[in-house]
């Protein structure tokens, strides 16, 4: 099922979210596409500067039939260069658009908005675009004034920042469907394993992870973490403010362990069904 179909039904979306190789390799590319077998309904193309962009990613996936979200960065980004991307990925067949500000330094003396760049993808035949929300930061008004813009130029979803806990994101939640009753939230998930990567994670993002992360982390019981992760998948599955979950690993290349456990915390949460059992 097609993300706008998923959507339009009202079911629960899983996503994966991937970082595409250094170059055009499509072995690779869809390797890691195709690291929950069929499980994510379409595949998150991460922009990151030394990269294969995200729309050529898209392109590759979409041609190898598998559904990608095309991760438009708006920073460093004409209205012109705009244009020619949104003709591309229209040309291609590419209908899943995610707008973002990105982390790249960059000057362009007309650079495009987010909500310029939402209001155009929107604009782009049958495309489900999204916006993102950082529920993180603490002056909850601010980030309203800064997302609903977006979403009244044509975001349809918002994906949030990583999510290890869901009373961390629900007064951000309940914020956005209240002012916007519409709109599909995608919460981001990741297993974190050790607490190297959760000293990462804090860093990237620059906030404090819940104590109860770092103490499952701490525990030294290596089947703890992912338990917890199949918690979270299992409260954001079941909570009526969360429309779907999109899946990150820590690792750029997650191993088919990682693969293995997250497949299983999915089936365990009921976010996907698990699979029949044998006669």
């Amino acid at each position: 099922m097609s993300l706008a179909d998923s959507f339009t039904a009202g079911r629960f979306t899983v996503a994966l979210e991937i970082t595409p190789p250094k170059s055009s390799l499509p072995h690779i590319l869809q390797r890691r596409a195709r690291l929950l077998g069929n499980a994510p309904g379409a595949i998150n193309v991460i922009q990151r500067p030394g990269r294969q962009s995200s729309l050529e990613a898209a392109i590759e996936l979409h041609s190898a039939g598998i559904e990608p979200v095309w991760h438009l960065v708006t920073r460093g980004k004409s209205r012109t260069a705009l244009d020619a991307d949104l003709s591309a990925a229209q040309a291609a067949g590419i209908h899943n658009i995610l707008c973002i500000r990105g982390d790249h330094d960059a000057d362009t003396p007309d650079e495009i908005t987010i909500r310029d760049a939402c209001e155009a993808a929107s604009a782009h035949a049958a495309a489900i675009v999204g916006a993102t929300l950082n529920q993180y930061v603490p002056d909850r008004a601010a980030v309203l004034r800064n997302l609903l813009p977006k979403l009244r130029a044509g975001a349809r979803y918002v994906q949030t920042q990583p999510v290890f806990d869901l009373e961390s994101l629900r007064p951000a939640a309940e914020a956005v469907l209240e002012a916007s009753p519409e709109t599909r939230i995608v919460a981001m998930a990741m297993p974190l394993t050790s607490l190297e990567a959760a000293n990462r994670i804090e860093s990237r993002m620059g906030v404090a992870l819940p104590p109860s992360v770092r103490d499952t982390l701490a525990s030294g019981d290596a089947d703890a973490p992912w338990a917890a992760f199949a918690e979270t998948l299992g409260a954001l599955a079941a909570s009526p403010l969360i429309g779907g979950v999109a899946l990150m690993t820590f690792e750029v290349d997650a191993t088919p362990e990682t693969a293995a456990r997250m497949l299983a915390a999915l089936h365990a949460s009921g976010a996907i069904p698990a699979p029949a059992t044998p006669p």
